[in-house]
């Protein structure tokens, strides 16, 4: 690989690691506060739960719509490589530089 092409694959690996980095969710944080901790001092009334939420769900089986999306990705994407593939290929058979 010549230097132009080696700086070339380091621009693009540092777009696409800063790219990743804007896509992380950003972590959140909050205090742990412990009841009767803080300077207010204990509570005058207790604390009520309420009863927990029950929640059912029922397996409808295979779901067609979810795999042809996750199928037409995985398409898209082995497309977009043998795309890019046969342009190495063909910029190769010509001489040129990758």
């Amino acid at each position: 690989m010549t230097a132009h092409g080696r700086s070339k694959f380091n621009r693009t690996l540092a777009a696409c690691a800063a790219a990743a980095a804007l896509a992380a969710p950003a972590a959140q944080a909050s205090p742990n506060i412990e009841p009767g901790s803080g300077s207010a001092g204990p509570a005058s009334n207790p604390i009520e739960f309420d009863e927990p939420t029950v929640t059912t769900t029922v397996d409808e089986g295979f779901d067609w719509g979810s795999a042809a999306i996750g199928a037409g990705g995985a398409s898209a994407l082995l497309l977009l490589s043998l795309g890019g593939a046969a342009q190495v290929a063909r910029a190769r058979a010509h001489g040129h530089a990758a």
